[in-house]
């Protein structure tokens, strides 16, 4: 049987996990013959199976699916853009808990209606396709007066990932307002914008933690080699714990050497949240090293230090 027919059949298999499997790797094949029976397939009956029959939608690009996505969103065919807009603006939490992605089948319970994550990527995946609708609108709206406005505006082109925005984001990290840059750092982590690595570094300076925090997970999405020492720094210097802990984590992901002896530093750290990230770090860099500090972390006073250290110093044996 080829690939091809293997896979629509796969959109009818009883099982969700295969249809959404399915729907994946139709998307992957660009394939033309596959757009009725997805456009079909947006009636499942879980969510997580539309949304990946939405992004297999747009991955083959047809006009076709941009009917069908525009319809997703439950709108006139005048207040496409806004729809679009509010989407891609919103966060989801404000509409709903955390959800995992996991289908029925695999173990999980059955979980609230999630439609408004179909949407979302509706318009996500609609903003991709086409960017008239939305891009240069959100960057039009970064110019407004109101906070409200302009944060949200920026989380939408974070969303989008829209690097067209990379500039006026890197400016707005510079914003007198804290929320707005905040928003801007989320924003240049999800573009990994290199450009903006020195800006997101002079941020781990800011007088408001929240911002700091989001500068070192914008610096550990773009991966760049420039901002370790810098890391390194807030890691061992930063007042508060939450930011500490966040330089932690960063640092376990870059595979740099040189974060290693900080690390084992901050085992020592007077909070327990960054002694078991520390922990964690030091097991994801597998360095020889890091094996004595960890065995005396077996006696570390917090339950959760300890179980840390364990998983990190088997992770470095083998």
């Amino acid at each position: 049987m080829e690939k091809l027919e293997i896979l629509l059949k796969g959109l009818s298999d009883e099982n969700p996990n295969v249809r959404k499997a399915s729907a994946i790797a139709l998307g992957e094949l660009h394939s033309r013959e596959a757009i009725k029976p997805l456009i079909k397939l947006l009636a499942d009956k879980h969510w997580q199976v539309r949304e990946v029959v939405v992004h297999a939608l747009g991955k083959i690009g047809v006009d076709e699916a941009v009917e069908v996505l525009i319809k997703l969103l439950n709108v006139e065919k005048g207040d496409v853009r806004k729809a679009i807009l509010d989407e891609v603006s919103s966060r989801g939490d404000e509409k709903n808990e955390e959800v995992k992605a996991i289908l029925p089948g695999s173990g999980e319970k059955k979980r609230g209606d999630e439609s408004w994550q179909v949407r979302k990527t509706a318009a996500l995946v609609l903003s991709n396709m086409k960017p008239e609708l939305t891009i240069e609108p959100l960057m039009q709206a970064m110019g407004m007066e109101n906070i409200n406005i302009k944060v949200a505006s920026i989380a939408g082109l974070g969303n989008l990932m829209a690097l067209k925005s990379e500039d006026m984001l890197i400016s707005a990290l510079s914003d007198e307002n804290w929320q707005v840059k905040k928003a801007s750092a989320t924003a240049l982590g999800k573009i990994k914008s290199t450009k903006a690595v020195k800006p997101l570094i002079a941020a781990l300076s800011d007088s408001k933690f929240s911002v700091r925090i989001e500068a070192l997970i914008a610096l550990n999405h773009i991966k760049s080699p420039e901002s370790i020492l810098t890391m390194i720094h807030t890691l061992l210097n930063d007042e508060n714990d939450d930011v500490r802990k966040t330089a932690a984590i960063a640092l376990g992901n870059t595979k740099s050497e040189e974060a290693v002896a900080p690390l084992i530093k901050a085992l020592l750290d007077i909070t327990w949240q960054v002694r078991k990230a520390a922990a964690t770090s030091l097991g994801n860099l597998k360095s020889e090293l890091a094996i004595d500090p960890l065995i005396q972390c077996f006696a570390d006073e917090n339950e959760e230090v300890r179980v840390a250290a364990s998983m990190a110093y088997m992770r470095i044996i083998g």
